[in-house]
């Protein structure tokens, strides 16, 4: 291998390396998605279970929370976009976000796979340089 046949693969690996970090933080953030789907599907599947008129906190934003009392434990709001809310089961919204999961899920297995096929071809461009040295 001569000089700039080195270099192209020093390039080559660089952008492949690049294009790995993107995609494994892509699956972290999926990752995160996922576990925050659970946690509001189960959050859901509690919510039944409470009595009417309890005091809980209910959340403004993220982190801010208010004294409210549980008044309606088999629908709830659900955002479908542009500012618009619909009422929803409580059941319909658990199953809801169950599909969620299993497509997020599909979906970081395929993005798994990609990175692991950056990864290898990464590696065997290094073995490639390796061999040069």
């Amino acid at each position: 291998m001569n000089e700039e046949e080195k270099q192209q693969k020093l390039i080559e690996l660089q952008i492949l390396n690049q294009q790995a970090e993107y995609i494994r933080n892509q699956i972290i953030n999926m990752c995160e998605q996922v576990e925050n789907l659970q946690r509001l599907r189960e959050g859901l599947k509690h919510i039944g279970q409470e009595k009417l008129n309890n005091d809980m906190f209910a959340p403004l934003s993220s982190g801010v929370f208010i004294k409210a009392s549980l008044k309606d434990t088999e629908e709830v709001l659900v955002a479908v976009g542009a500012g618009v809310f619909v009422k929803k089961e409580i059941n319909e919204v658990i199953e809801m976000l169950q599909e969620q999961e299993e497509r997020m899920g599909l979906l970081l297995n395929q993005t798994k796979l990609e990175f692991e096929n950056f990864a290898k071809s990464a590696s065997e461009i290094e073995k490639e340089l390796s061999v040069e040295q």
